[in-house]
């Protein structure tokens, strides 16, 4: 599939369309994508999991007893893959609905992240193994690096130059170093990165060895980069969007969007999800699926989990596509801090 935009060009090729079944124990079809680069053989990633950081308005957490509900309320209408953090602190949480779904562990897709910043080789490491503890799992199904800064590890590599640039680097390339190991070790089948920008994945690149399998970056109506889009997918890296719906719980009060509305109240979203006999949140979460972007929505209700789900039996008109991707953001459209400031 090709989309064109006015300045753009993103190619999606057939092999990212793919309706594969899960495991005869299970019930469900999961639409999945294949993972390439930092990835055992074989693994496959699928296209709509659920977020669990940072729920609610101001004030509000998220802790584990609420993440072992979504979590469950998830697995049990289908949703395969999950994504956290270790710094989410709802790790525990989620290990219990997995083992209490009594589905069988190769069957979900848990995503973990290490740091903050980059942690250094011998702090990743460490965290990876903390990781396991708290799902009491011998494995994750793909880890990523939360961010490309900033550099707060005791590594000496990540305080190896002579300019913060040139330690930032050194910084990213140690902790990559560690996540090839723990792939090589078999603690994760696939490894990424998270918020890395176009120059922090340079720094990887330039190492000449493994790239990552995934990089998970905003992406939203209001907030998206279309040609690093092309950039990963010309080197066969997945692209991971969260905040697909723009955060519509605090978003538009934090950034003080004009009325404090959502992307899934944009007259256009409503006035396409209604030719589709759609919601708005599933005609955004298509939008972003041909463009090949796989999608974590956070959502503690049952009818929004089976909502994003169910987005794969609609297709948009090259009209509809092109209308959303110019759809004009308000002031302040960006939901999490801007990768960009790092070095």
């Amino acid at each position: 599939m090709v989309r064109v935009g006015s300045t753009y060009v993103v190619v999606i090729t057939t092999l990212l369309l793919v309706h594969v079944h899960c495991l005869p124990v299970d019930e469900f079809d999961v639409h999945s994508v294949p993972l390439a680069n930092g990835a055992k053989s074989g693994v496959r990633m699928p296209i709509v999991g659920i977020g669990t950081g940072g729920y609610g308005p101001p004030g509000e957490t998220w802790d584990d007893s609420v993440a072992e509900k979504a979590v469950a309320e998830f697995l049990s209408l289908g949703g395969r893959r999950i994504d956290t953090s270790l710094s989410y602190g709802d790790q525990r949480g989620i290990a219990r609905a997995v083992k209490a779904s009594k589905l069988p562990r190769e069957s979900i897709f848990i995503t973990s992240k290490v740091g903050g910043g980059p942690p250094g080789y011998n702090e990743t490491l460490q965290q990876m193994d903390d990781i396991l503890e708290q799902f009491g799992s011998p494995y994750v199904d793909l880890l990523l690096i939360h961010w490309p800064g900033p550099r707060n590890s005791s590594d000496p590599e990540c305080n190896k130059g002579s300019t913060e640039s040139e330690k930032a680097r050194s910084c990213r390339q140690a902790t990559w170093r560690a996540m090839e190991t723990i792939l090589q070790s078999g603690k994760a089948k696939a490894i990424g990165v998270s918020n890395f920008a176009q120059n922090h994945l340079q720094d990887i690149i330039d190492m000449n060895s493994t790239l990552p399998a995934v990089n998970q970056v905003e992406f939203q109506l209001y907030w998206h980069e279309f040609e690093f889009v092309a950039f990963c997918q010309l080197h066969n890296i997945t692209f991971n969007g969260y905040s697909p719906l723009g955060a519509a719980d605090w978003a538009p009060i934090i950034h003080n969007w004009p009325g404090h509305n959502t992307t899934m109240q944009e007259p256009l979203v409503q006035q396409i999800a209604k030719v589709h006999n759609k919601s708005p949140a599933q005609i955004i979460l298509r939008w972003q699926w041909e463009f090949g972007i796989v999608v974590n929505p956070r959502t503690k209700s049952s009818e929004h989990m089976k909502e994003n789900l169910d987005i794969f039996d609609f297709t948009l008109s090259d009209v509809e596509f092109q209308q959303m991707t110019v759809i004009s953001p308000p002031k302040n459209p960006k939901v999490t801090p801007d990768p960009h400031k790092y070095p």
